[in-house]
């Protein structure tokens, strides 16, 4: 028995099943085709742009000054000042004489001071006229009365000992100076003073702390 051959022609589909989009909306499938190819030149761009940053920092990294990234450097040292008599004293030079080898190694950086004591203080002013320094005892001593007639409660060590207190709050147990290829960066009549406001004073500790590059 022979089978029958069944041939079959594919006829293209009829041009009423493949329509064109509706008239209404030609005009936004383009603007969305431009909007889309608009997009991907900006994020192109974008991108293009981003490398070129990134690629000058890094050229900029790679040029920059030998000091960038350099680690901090610490130092520390506790300077004993010998016991004065009450009043404000003039204490730059001894204070360069014990931590003047460490400043030195120093490109930039800050001095931190830190007087251990409630009865003195630290503050900075006129290093040249010593009528400043004696002038500046008269006022505190005129701004904290002392004696009986004095208000104060804590007198355990003498008549002298509250306003020593107070004395030492006003002007702080603490400096931060500057420091400037391998010197203390204050102004040309500026000092470091040590302020005793103890009739029986004691030896003074000052503990010095350098931090820079």
């Amino acid at each position: 028995m022979q089978a029958a051959v069944v041939s079959a022609t594919v006829s293209p589909p009829s041009s009423s099943l493949v329509s064109s989009p509706p008239a209404k909306l030609v005009p936004i499938i383009s603007r969305t085709r431009s909007l889309l190819l608009a997009t991907r030149r900006v994020k192109y761009q974008y991108k293009k742009h981003q490398l070129s940053v990134d690629q000058r920092r890094i050229d900029m990294a790679a040029t920059a000054s030998p000091s960038v990234g350099v680690a901090p450097k610490w130092a520390q040292k506790t300077v004993t000042i010998p016991a004065q008599r009450r009043g404000c004293h003039l204490i730059t030079s001894k204070i360069l004489k014990e931590i003047g080898q460490d400043l030195s190694g120093f490109k930039c950086g800050l001095a931190h001071l830190f007087l251990q004591h409630t009865s003195a203080s630290l503050t900075v002013n006129e290093n040249y006229d010593s009528d400043v320094r004696d002038d500046t005892e008269t006022f505190l001593n005129k701004v904290v009365p002392e004696g009986r007639s004095a208000p104060w409660k804590h007198t355990l060590e003498g008549p002298d000992d509250m306003p020593a207190h107070i004395k030492s709050s006003m002007f702080g147990c603490s400096l931060t100076l500057p420091i400037t290829d391998g010197k203390l960066n204050m102004g040309t009549w500026q000092g470091i003073w040590l302020c005793e406001h103890r009739d029986a004073a004691t030896p003074r500790k000052i503990v010095i702390t350098l931090n820079g590059i």
